[in-house]
Parts: structure tokens; C-alpha cells; sequence
């Protein structure tokens, strides 16, 4: 169990303040939220109905599984991820066309598809490692790094033929396009109307619009080319999707919504996840050992492959334990279809539920030191013992994240690869400050020193 004042990188006001909200809106989860299943931000804002925060697992699966029907969306996700996240997604699908919609694009999912992309999560992870040897450089900032390898990854295995997107161009457009969900979440919040601007907003939907120009490039060219075809890319599965009791397919609407999430949501939270995994493995450098010599031992000196990657159990741990302590989603809300009641209580179809990831990852009565970074938390008889809904770096229940699987052999394979090529350490001077929008990234570069290994030395070690 390791230790360090920078995984608290922040401490919990006991009054909320709104300079806060816009820096970093996990500050003004109080102290209480870390200790108690429910906690209420009550009339901290004028005009802002009270909100709900929850770490109780209980309670977290009663609204995300067992009455997920009579729980929908919060207000405020919807509005301020609107944009950023295209409506005509299966993220914003609801009722009867969310249920078509996932069992459309539930066999693209399927785990023999996703072991066949293996080889492609591994060959991502070697460019990237050949960026590093050729750099000259040996101080990266792994954030943007891990965004570029997952990106890529995005690419091949969703486009097949990365060559139809303009990379720097989608890329350069997903920054702004994401930075403008903290606003829009602001401007919710506090009850001002759509048509009030916010700094970046002509930014924003500038990139906005080039994301989906991009998109629906891609989807032009593929149908001009004979739509599916019979590939294994998810594109190829997108286009040839049906609804097996109905027959239906995607029109071009959905296919844009959809695609458009692969190609943002889908990269983004990879990134973020292998980001923190480097950096809290430079800080562990047992760990980092430890998982370096899992690889040799279950692959020797072959690439991981489909046959092997499921078999390394210590770096899925490792990144268990990353998303515990930075979990990509901080949050996930959920809003009362009508007046309800919840462990007893009575609460308003107006006041939004949010669970708390960041405070049930690391609350004080569901986890042994919650701070401290410890992979072994993830050991499967662990895993066995605790809460169902304890851990949630996914989701939970009917709108479980559709990629889980996907994104865990996809960062398995590609922390993997990295580390047994290179060794992580932290540079002196920098401290970690957080700037979560839509997802919890760092303010600023997460620098790490980052220097190639022999293989047979790590092998030996």
C-alpha cells in the first residue's frame, strides 16, 4: 500500500463556493460526502433546487438497477453534454429507442470481436513506444500521450482505415469541444436559459461542428464504398447492425451519434484511465517492478496477444485501482421520473441524484485507507467481498458502459506494452492540481521521466 500527499490533491470545503465550482467542482463535495451514503447540497445557491449525493452501494444500485426505469437522466447532464456528445447517441437514447439501440450495437461488443482487435491495442502501444525512443526527449507529458496511443487505437479498430479521418484536425477540435461541458454545466446549474453565452462558446461550437463534419466523412465514404463488407472494425459492425427482434438498422442520424461517441467519449476515457496508471506507477515504483515482470512471465518475448492478455491480472489491478482513485467519470447523475421515495425517504421529481464516484471510491467506510494507492485491493477474492456497486469506473445496471470490456483489454494490452519497454518515474517540482470537465484529467501536463529498459534485464529481474 503506497502512499503520497498528491492522491489527495485537493481538501473537501465544508461550504461550497462558486470561484470552486469552475475550477474544480469535486472541492465543493463536502467533507461528509467521503463518510455518509447520502448526502444533500441543500440551499447552498439561490434559485438551484437541492441536489443528492450518494456513496451508499445500496442505494446506488436501487437507482442505477433495480428501479433504473423510474430514474432518467438528470437535467443538468442532459443540457450541458448535449453538445459535446452528440443527442442522437445511444448515450442519449432513451426508453424504446435506447433498448433498440443497444441491442443493435451489443454484437460489435462481443468478446470474441474484441480479442480479434488485440493485435491492433498492441500495435498502438508500439508506435507510441517508437515516438518515445526517436524524441530525443526523456520528460513526456503521458496525458496527451495516452490521448494520441487511444485515439489511434479509436482509429483503427473503429474506422479500419485511419487514413479517411483527418487526425490533427478532429483533434485539435475535441479541446475545445470538451472544455465547454464545464460552462454548460455552470450555466445549468443555475438556471440560465440555452442562449447565454460563456467564454470559448463560439470555440466550442466551431469545433463542434468540425467533429461531426468529420464523422459524417466517414460514414459518406464507407456507404460509397459498399457499407459494411463483412470487416471487423466497429464501423463495419455499426453499419451492418439490426435490431434482432425487429430487423431495424441505424438510419444515418444514429450511425452519426453513435460513431461520433466511439470516436470521442470511447477515446477519451481509455486515455485518461492509462494516464493516471503511468503516473501513480512512477510514483510506486514496486508496483511498476511487479507489473513488468508479470508481462515477461505469462508473455516471454512475444507481443500480448489474444491468448495472453486476459491472463495478466496484476495490470488489470493496476488499473482498477487508477480509476478507483481517478475515476474518468466523477459522477453520474440520475433524476426521479416523478415524486418518489428512496431508503425511506420522499424526494421531488426536480432534485437531481448524483453518485458520487469520487467520494465512493474513496469513502471512508467501504475502503481501507481509501487514499493510498494498493492494486491488490483488486485481487479477485477481494473483488468477491465487496459491495456491488462500490466500484464503479463503468457505470452499473441496464446502462452499463457498452465498451467496458473493450476498454479494459484495450488498456491492459497497452499499459502492458509500455511498461515492460520503458520505466515511468515523477519529475521533482511538479504538483498535481485537477481540472475536471468532462472528465477527470489534470490541470495543465502530467509529466513523467521515461526511459527505455532492457527487456532482458526487466525479464530477469
Amino acid at each position: 500500500m503506497f502512499h503520497d500527499p498528491d492522491f489527495s490533491p485537493f481538501t473537501p470545503r465544508t461550504k461550497p463556493s462558486i470561484p470552486v465550482s469552475f475550477r474544480n467542482f469535486l472541492e465543493n463535495w463536502p467533507p461528509d460526502a467521503y463518510r455518509s451514503g447520502w448526502t444533500t447540497m441543500r440551499g447552498y445557491w439561490p434559485l438551484v433546487p437541492n441536489s443528492h449525493l450518494l456513496a451508499d452501494p445500496r442505494l446506488i444500485e436501487e437507482i442505477l438497477i433495480t428501479r433504473a426505469d423510474e430514474f432518467d437522466r438528470d437535467f443538468m447532464s442532459k443540457r450541458a453534454l448535449a453538445g459535446p456528445i452528440n443527442e442522437g447517441s445511444l448515450f442519449f437514447a432513451d426508453g424504446a429507442d435506447w433498448k433498440w439501440q443497444r441491442r443493435a450495437i451489443a454484437p460489435a461488443f462481443r468478446h470474441e470481436n474484441l480479442l480479434a482487435l488485440v493485435p491492433d491495442f498492441v500495435a498502438c502501444a508500439r508506435d507510441r513506444a517508437e515516438i518515445w525512443r526517436k524524441s530525443g526527449n526523456n520528460v513526456d507529458d503521458v496525458m496527451q500521450d495516452m490521448s494520441r496511443t487511444a485515439f489511434a487505437v479509436i482509429e483503427r479498430a473503429t474506422l479500419g482505415a485511419p487514413d479517411r479521418l483527418d487526425r490533427e484536425r478532429f483533434l485539435d477540435a475535441l479541446t475545445p469541444n470538451l472544455q465547454s461541458i464545464g460552462w454548460r454545466r455552470m450555466l445549468v446549474f443555475f438556471g440560465a436559459p440555452d442562449w447565454v453565452p460563456y467564454p470559448g462558446e463560439r470555440a466550442a461550437a466551431d469545433a463542434q461542428n468540425i467533429l461531426q463534419d468529420e464523422t459524417l466523412k466517414l460514414i459518406a465514404a464507407r456507404r460509397a464504398g459498399g457499407g459494411g463488407g463483412g470487416g471487423r472494425d466497429m464501423l463495419a459492425l455499426l453499419l451492418e447492425a439490426q435490431d434482432p427482434e425487429t430487423g431495424r438498422r441505424m438510419n444515418d442520424t444514429e450511425l452519426l451519434g453513435n460513431l461520433y461517441s466511439l470516436l470521442v467519449a470511447g477515446h477519451e476515457t481509455s486515455a485518461v484511465a492509462l494516464g493516471w496508471a503511468l503516473w501513480l506507477l512512477a510514483k510506486d515504483e514496486a508496483s511498476q517492478e511487479r507489473l513488468r515482470r508479470e508481462v515477461a512471465e505469462v508473455t516471454g518475448d512475444a507481443d500480448i496477444g489474444a491468448d495472453t492478455v486476459e491472463n495478466l491480472q496484476f495490470t488489470k489491478q493496476v488499473l482498477m485501482e487508477a480509476m478507483r482513485l481517478f475515476p474518468p467519470a466523477p459522477a453520474i447523475g440520475r433524476q426521479p421520473r416523478r415524486d418518489t421515495t428512496l431508503g425511506g425517504r420522499k424526494v421531488s421529481r426536480k432534485e437531481p441524484f448524483y453518485v458520487a464516484i469520487w467520494c465512493l471510491h474513496r469513502h471512508e467506510k467501504l475502503w481501507d485507507q481509501p487514499n493510498a494507492f494498493d492494486p491488490d485491493r483488486f485481487a479477485p477474492e477481494k473483488i468477491k467481498a465487496r459491495p456491488r456497486c462500490a466500484f464503479l469506473p463503468f457505470g452499473a445496471g441496464p446502462r452499463i458502459c457498452v465498451g467496458m470490456s473493450f476498454a479494459m483489454l484495450e488498456m491492459t494490452a497497452i499499459l502492458a506494452t509500455l511498461v515492460r519497454g520503458f520505466r515511468f518515474s515523477t519529475v521533482a517540482g511538479h504538483r498535481l492540481e485537477l481540472q475536471p470537465d468532462f472528465t477527470v484529467r489534470p490541470k495543465g501536463p502530467l509529466p513523467l521521466r521515461i526511459e527505455p529498459v532492457d527487456a532482458k534485464v526487466a525479464a530477469a529481474a
